[in-house]
């Protein structure tokens, strides 16, 4: 990495000193030695410049820029240590000697002192902060030592302040995103779009950035910017739809779909976004008239299907679920929603049997399931199975520690069961860490503090809970317990008392 040439810089010295009173032979010599050995290594010949160069010092051993160039010859031939050396006797000549600095920060980088070869380059960068090759370097540096957040910001400083291309900025896009920092890269591709404003890759990959980031009016602009580019596609309405939607504009969410399904009824994507979209808005008779039209167009494909059971479970119709998915089950025996809804569907109405069966099923298509593995576990705890739903309690526990309705139904299942009840107890503490006002939770919590004859306990949380959810059947009965058995005991303490 040499950043200057150095021939010019040393004639004017050797022409100085010369001025100065130089002894004339010596100093034409030296200089012949050096120029020859900038023109051996112009050729590649290292070896043989070192030569010329090493005449030149012997008769000119204060020219800098001699042992700099004779530290470069060096450093091409792999030998640090003797490079290392011309030049710090050239730095000691002339500390404000970029070149040598530059040939320095090289040797380090070379030799994976990049501690040192950052501190050389930040040094330089500091002297001379208008020279981008330094700020490069920097970044460069940043990146081979993994420190992401320095690179990028080294990248984006260069843009600003060097005027470097903007590459630099696509690189520092390029860490941003693979480290997960979306704030930071959403800002670099605003600095992108500012140089290139019709750029389709950077106003779509800050769609999605705004997107993730919840920027939904950047969303919007960004989308617009690619309507005007791409011109207005199917992918582009159910993305307005559904930044409508996160942005509480329910009416505009829908009809920009039922304006798309006028021009073009026969779009599947379009079709399945607006019936799940009036699902949502809980507009089901709506939602199956569209879903009718997926159906009779396209019996091939399983989402017609899904959608009706979906909308049959929404309506607690777990049976009209089942009907619905139950003729098409054989023609879609590896699409995991498909076998996931019937195994609900079945459930639902305790055909646990049935519901075994698709479950599993749909879990051998998606190990990863959270909700599979939670819906077989009650099933398993509900026949009695507890060897089964217990693997699958610890199982979900082990991998997500934040699992909160894991630790709960294990919890109640084991207390239902009078089985390990302070087990139980840690368990339902942790689920109420996780989600302390759940009135489900501290329900069970309540519960095994009365299994453990915790009264008071019990009765404060069962309190707790049935404030949450005051309508909940199970919640009052258990309360009813509470103040039963609390009652019974505190007579019992009287007549004690008494006697």
């Amino acid at each position: 990495m040499r950043f200057k040439n150095i021939v010019v810089s040393f004639f004017f010295i050797s022409l100085i000193k010369l001025l100065q009173g130089s002894e004339f032979e010596d100093s034409e010599i030296a200089l012949h030695h050096f120029m020859q050995g900038e023109f051996l290594m112009n050729q590649g010949q290292y070896s043989l410049a070192i030569l010329e160069f090493q005449d030149a010092i012997d008769l000119d051993p204060n020219a800098s820029t001699i042992h700099i160039s004779i530290a470069d010859a060096y450093l091409k031939l792999g030998k640090v240590k003797r490079s290392k050396s011309h030049l710090e006797i050239a730095i000691d000549l002339n500390p404000e000697e970029h070149e040598a600095h530059e040939i320095l920060g090289e040797l380090y980088i070379k030799s994976k002192d990049y501690e040192n070869a950052e501190l050389t380059f930040k040094k330089l960068y500091d002297l001379n902060p208008s020279e981008p090759d330094y700020i490069l370097a920097l970044a460069d540096l940043a990146r081979i030592q993994k420190k992401w957040e320095l690179a990028i910001d080294y990248y984006v400083e260069g843009y600003n302040t060097n005027n470097l291309s903007t590459s630099a900025l696509e690189q520092a896009l390029q860490i941003a995103i693979a480290i997960n920092n979306f704030n930071k890269a959403q800002t670099i591709c605003e600095l992108l779009l500012i140089d290139q404003p019709e750029n389709r890759k950077i106003v779509q990959t800050l769609l999605d950035l705004s997107l993730f980031n919840s920027n939904y009016e950047l969303s919007l602009k960004m989308l617009r910017k690619l309507e005007k580019i791409n011109g207005v596609t199917s992918e582009l309405a159910i993305q307005r739809s559904l930044i409508y939607q996160e942005l509480g504009n329910e009416e505009e969410a829908r009809n920009v779909l039922l304006e798309l399904v006028e021009t073009d009824s026969q779009d599947i994507k379009v079709l399945d976004r607006l019936v799940n979209l009036l699902i949502d808005q809980k507009n089901n008779s709506q939602a199956l008239i569209y879903n009718g039209h997926i159906i009779e167009s396209f019996p091939n494909d399983p989402r017609g299907y899904i959608n009706s059971a979906i909308i049959a479970m929404a309506n607690k119709n777990p049976e009209e679920a089942i009907k619905s998915l139950s003729p098409h089950i054989k023609k879609f025996t590896k699409n995991f929603t498909f076998q996931y809804l019937i195994g609900t569907a079945f459930y639902q109405i305790k055909d646990y049997d049935s519901s075994l069966t698709y479950l599993n099923k749909a879990l051998q298509i998606y190990p990863h399931s959270k909700n599979t593995k939670h819906n077989l576990a009650l099933i398993y705890d509900s026949i009695g199975e507890w060897d089964k739903s217990d693997k699958l309690y610890m199982e979900l526990i082990s991998k997500d520690s934040t699992d909160a309705q894991a630790y709960n139904n294990y919890a109640y299942s084991l207390v239902e069961r009078d089985e390990n009840i302070e087990f139980a107890l840690e368990l339902a503490k942790n689920a109420i860490r996780l989600e302390p006002k759940s009135a489900a939770y501290l329900d069970t919590l309540g519960w095994i503090y009365f299994k453990l004859s915790n009264l008071d306990e019990a009765l404060f949380y069962i309190r707790e809970s049935i404030s949450i959810d005051s309508s909940n059947v199970i919640i009052r009965e258990h309360l009813n317990e509470v103040i039963k058995v609390k009652a019974e005991k505190n007579i019992e303490e009287s007549r004690q008392v008494e006697n």
